[in-house]
Parts: C-alpha cells; structure tokens; sequence
C-alpha cells in the first residue's frame, strides 16, 4: 500500500491554505494556554488537552457552530465525573467512558443533531487521554483547568471558522437505518471494553495508548472493510512516526524551545497530510509524542523504550476495534457503496447538484477501502465512484448555471449508465 501526495497545482495551493487556516486555531490555544500554564505551574497538561481539542473540533462536522461553546458547561461536567470516577477507581471511571462513547455513536440513530452533541460532549474524554493530564488527580482540579482549556480551544475554532465563512456549511445527513447506528454503538463498546482490559493489564501508565488506538480505528469506521483499512493505516503511520521520533527524540535531547516548534511544525504537516491518508496523521501523531516527551522530562534515550511500546499498543488497539467490526454484525463495504452511490444520484437527480457533489465526496471516502486493492481485485462499485467523481466538474457547472445544457447532457448520460449497473448489482445481491 503507496501513499501519494498529489502534484502542486491550485487546487493544491487552496488545499495548502485551507489547511493553514484550520491549524491557526491550534497555534491560538498554544499561544494562549501556555502563559497560563508556567504563571500558574500546572505543567503542560493543560496546552495539550486545549491543542487535542482544538484540533479535533476543527476537523469535526459543525466545529464553527455557536452552541458548542454552550456545551463547554456541560463538556466540564462530564470531564469531572470521568475524573472522580478515576479518582475512585480505574473500573468506574473505565465504564463511564465506554457507556458515554457507546451512547454518543449510537445516538446518531436519533438524528444528526444528536450525532453531533454526542461527538462534542465526547472530545474534552478523547483529549483528557491524550494530554499528559491524571484523570486520577484532584477532581475539582483536573475539572477547573479541563474547562478553561477546553473552552479556549472551541472559542478560537469558532472564531476561526466565522472568519473563514465555513460555519454553515453542512456535512450530508445520514441516511442509515437506525439499527446501523445501535450496532456500532455495541461495537465500540466491545473494543474499548477490550483496549481498556488490555491497556492497563500490559501498558501500565501508558494504557491509554491502545484506548486511543480503539477509538480512533472504530468510532468512525463506516463499514468492516473501513475498520481494517483504518488499522492498517494506522498502524503503518505509527511504524513510521517511530522511526522519526527515535531520531528525534536522540537529536533534540532536553532543548525545550527547540521541542517546541518542531512540535507544532510536525503537527502541522500532519494535520495537511491527513487529507491524503490517515497514516500520514498517525505518523505525525506519533513523532510529536517524542517532542512531547522531551518537553515533559523525558527525554533522549530514555524516551527509545516508549516508542517500541507504544507500536504495540497501536497495534493492539487496532485489533481490539477491528474484532467487533469483522464479526459482530459486519456492515459490507459493498452494501455501503450501493446506498451512497443511490445517495448520490438521487440528489443529481433532483436538482441539488451541490448536495451531490456532496454526496458523491461521501461515497469516494466510504469506497478507500476497495480502492486500497483495487490493483489486487477489481470491483463494479469503483466503476461507479469513477463515474461519479468524473461528473463533479459538470455538477459544479449545474450548480451556478443548471441550464447548462452540455453539462446537463453528460450528467444525464453518466446518471443513466450507473443507475442502471446500480440496479443490477442490488439485483444480484
């Protein structure tokens, strides 16, 4: 499996600003956060858990909406309670937020407004793992300092997204059954119930690691092909960042301002390169730990026998998200593309060339997987996504001008033939 990063065109200048913009945010908190942290000695925990979130939120759907900041209140309440369930025992506070992950991802079954008040009230749990914070430290503490970072955090995405006019624009609805929605809710549960007994029977202090690795690997895995391409990727992006860390963790020694920017330079590009693959993330992802060890004492050799550990975890993680996936009520890749790939001819088809294009972004995301082997096995579904994705040029013509007729005749012609192989494959299947 190749990662390409695409030539220098303009598309990819817009791509390269697009993405300076969405990091601007994360510079913000940092810049923000850290006087904070030396007046008032608390460590770095809090830069990190505001930087987590920040980056998180600007990559989620709505990030620039208003009412995330009213949810920072509530956010708050649910970091408290994960950490005085921590501060009682790891089992409690283990449960807590298995139950909390398994009931957002299955509240998208409730309607995307639900989906998206689970993910923000689930970012301040993901970032707490993250950040070199103790959830197991003073409650009233770790609640206090978790909400001042978590609010400067969602306070500069939103200000950043109102600056970039992107505060409006809207992710496609999901059109899954509900069912869908529940089942992978249980499989989210099943894996991080498994991370969780794993990571703190194996990983000692560092159990978060293969937590982390779960969530990110099965919270949005689409379909079971999506699942195990996300482990694949990243666990090739953290093989990667290893190798990268090592070097950097000898070369950068205890110089903390050095650490610093290369820091935020490596997470920069990262954040970029994740367009063009999830193992680029989780490259960056990884080498930035060895920055962040050296900035927590950590540092030289003595960082080397983390990374190897923390490869494992990766690893582990993966399969503890790719188990429940593969064979607790599996969702075929194929079964997704038929029901993106009718997604998007219908919206064509009603005029909403915009939404289609739309739609038609969803469906080259949810087919990665089988483009990953299309070189190894070549399937029908793909014959549509070229199609379609061929057509995005004349849907972008339609959707300023809709009575382009040399746009609007090949559109028609291109509907016709994938509407028709799309009727055959759901009759065959």
């Amino acid at each position: 499996m190749t990662l390409t990063v695409p030539r220098c065109d303009i598309q990819q200048v817009r791509n390269i600003w697009q993405a300076a913009a969405g990091f601007a945010p994360v510079l913000a908190t940092v810049a923000t956060l850290a006087p904070i942290a030396g007046a008032a000695h608390t460590g770095i925990g809090i830069v990190v858990l505001g930087a987590a979130v920040s980056l998180m939120s600007t990559r989620a759907a709505h990030g620039g909406a208003p009412w995330r900041l009213l949810l920072v209140p509530v956010g708050a309440v649910v970091v408290g309670a994960f950490a005085v369930l921590f501060h009682a025992a790891h089992a409690f506070g283990d449960g807590f937020f298995v139950v909390a992950v398994a009931v957002a991802t299955a509240a998208r079954a409730l309607g995307p407004a639900a989906g998206r008040l689970g993910r923000a009230l689930v970012l301040p749990l993901i970032g707490m793992l993250i950040a070199p914070v103790n959830p197991g430290a003073h409650p009233a503490r770790t609640l206090a300092w978790a909400t001042l970072a978590v609010f400067v955090a969602e306070a500069y995405v939103l200000i950043a997204a109102r600056l970039r006019g992107t505060a409006a624009e809207e992710e496609p609805p999901s059109t899954a059954p509900a069912r869908i929605h529940v089942w992978r809710g249980v499989q989210s549960a099943l894996a991080l119930t498994l991370a969780f007994a794993i990571g703190q029977t194996f990983f000692g202090e560092h159990w978060a690691w293969t937590v982390i690795s779960a969530y990110t690997v099965g919270a949005a895995a689409r379909s079971r092909g999506d699942a195990l391409l996300k482990g694949v990727h990243r666990t090739l992006g953290a093989l990667g960042g290893t190798l990268v860390a090592t070097a950097l963790a000898l070369a950068i020694g205890d110089r903390r301002s050095l650490a610093v920017a290369l820091l935020l330079v490596v997470l920069a590009a990262a954040f970029y390169l994740r367009q063009y693959g999830y193992a680029w993330w989780a490259a960056g992802v990884t080498a930035a730990l060895a920055l962040l060890y050296s900035l927590i004492g950590v540092a030289g050799t003595a960082a080397l026998p983390l990374f190897g550990a923390r490869l494992l975890a990766v690893c582990i993680g993966a399969l503890c998200a790719i188990l429940p996936a593969t064979l607790l009520a599996p969702i075929r890749t194929g079964a997704v593309l038929r029901k993106r790939t009718a997604e998007a001819l219908r919206a064509a088809r009603d005029g909403d060339y915009a939404q289609a294009e739309r739609r038609v972004a969803a469906l080259r995301e949810a087919a990665a997987p089988l483009l990953a082997i299309r070189r190894f096995r070549a399937r029908r579904e793909l014959a549509w996504v070229d199609a379609l994705t061929a057509a995005v040029p004349d849907l972008r013509t339609l959707a300023a001008d809709p009575q382009d007729t040399p746009a609007l005749r090949r559109l028609r012609k291109t509907l016709g033939e994938v509407a028709d192989d799309l009727r055959a494959a759901v009759a065959t299947a």
